[in-house]
């Protein structure tokens, strides 16, 4: 029997293949359960299951948003998921990142996944401003926003609570015609692949 054939957004070293349910597993589900790795997500307030995370899939189902599991594309390991909001009126995508996989923390995998998402989005699907937020306390995922040179548009003052302080929500953004000029060539390919 034929593999399943799925278009798959490449860079260097990740993959970014659409979300199915056989990604749905447990040890995605302990990334998901695991409060130190969602400190800064909203995640962090909820308990994860099966149901749950098949409950989420299916609510991209028939929307404009997408949901990626983010592999090593030298093993194809699955280290984490990546979704996109995406507003059709507007051409605008908000996109969020999750890497689970402990062999793939702090190695610079979400950074290129971020990336590659972005270049996607703009030369793929024609979006015309990609956003995205976090805590002023993930440092890692601000040091993501300011390698893709995305710029701070917005604070929301004392928006969350984290380990019982306040913190502020910091918003990002990025116009296509921006990233065009500091990205001239593509970084993202595509193309049919079987699972």
């Amino acid at each position: 029997m034929a593999s399943a054939v799925r278009l798959v957004i490449s860079g260097r070293s990740i993959e970014l293949w659409p979300f199915e349910e056989s990604f749905i597993t447990d040890t995605y589900l302990s990334w998901l359960n695991d409060r130190a790795l969602m400190r800064y997500s909203r995640q962090r307030h909820a308990h994860h299951t099966r149901d749950s995370a098949l409950a989420y899939l299916r609510s991209f189902d028939g929307s404009s948003n997408r949901v990626w599991a983010v592999r090593r594309r030298v093993d194809r390991l699955h280290i984490g998921t990546m979704t996109a909001y995406v507003d059709p009126g507007d051409d605008v995508a908000d996109i969020g990142i999750l890497i689970g996989h402990p062999a793939a923390r702090g190695k610079g995998l979400g950074q290129e996944a971020w990336g590659v998402a972005m270049d996607h989005l703009f030369r793929g699907e024609g979006i015309r401003k990609v956003t995205g937020g976090t805590s002023a306390l993930n440092t890692a995922m601000v040091r993501i926003f300011l390698h893709w040179r995305m710029q701070l548009e917005g604070i929301r003052r004392e928006q969350e609570s984290i380990d019982g302080r306040p913190a502020d929500a910091l918003l990002f953004g990025m116009l296509k015609t921006e990233w065009e000029q500091c990205h001239p060539q593509p970084i993202a390919a595509f193309g049919e692949r079987g699972r």
